[in-house]
């Protein structure tokens, strides 16, 4: 079982599930969302997250891909907590800096490189992916 919280505590989740994935994305709207350069996302069952509060949304259009996202935060402190896909309703994003333990949970891909900071240097061992940009 994993848990976590947003900086206030009043937003709190917890999954019993292996993630999907472990995503560092560097699209523009995750770097502005987060506030630095880049998001690190785990992939989860929307099923298996149980979440306490209630949170705040915003939604965005990928300017990369055009797709839709639900971005949700705690409307007491701006924590962003979790990411809505709408291609992909079966699962949901999990902001891995509000887990309360990240450990075991390293990145096997990087998305939008293209967008990424000058001085960032992808991970050479990690499966990288640009997509076409709209």
């Amino acid at each position: 079982m994993r848990t976590g919280r947003c900086l206030c505590g009043s937003i709190s989740y917890g999954f019993d599930a292996e993630p999907e994935a472990v995503i560092v994305c560097h699209c523009g709207h995750c770097q502005r969302h987060t506030g630095s350069a880049f998001s690190v996302n785990v992939l989860v069952a929307r099923d298996a997250l149980d979440i306490k509060g209630t949170t705040k949304s915003y939604r965005t259009t990928g300017v990369e891909n055009g797709n839709l996202r639900d971005r949700l935060f705690c409307g007491d402190c701006g924590t962003p907590i979790l990411t809505v896909l709408h291609e992909r309703p079966d699962l949901i994003i999990v902001k891995a800096g509000t887990l309360d333990d990240p450990t075991g949970l390293e990145p096997t891909a990087e998305v939008w490189l293209r967008r990424a900071q000058d001085w960032i240097a992808p991970a050479e061992h990690r499966a990288r992916f640009d997509g076409d940009a709209k």
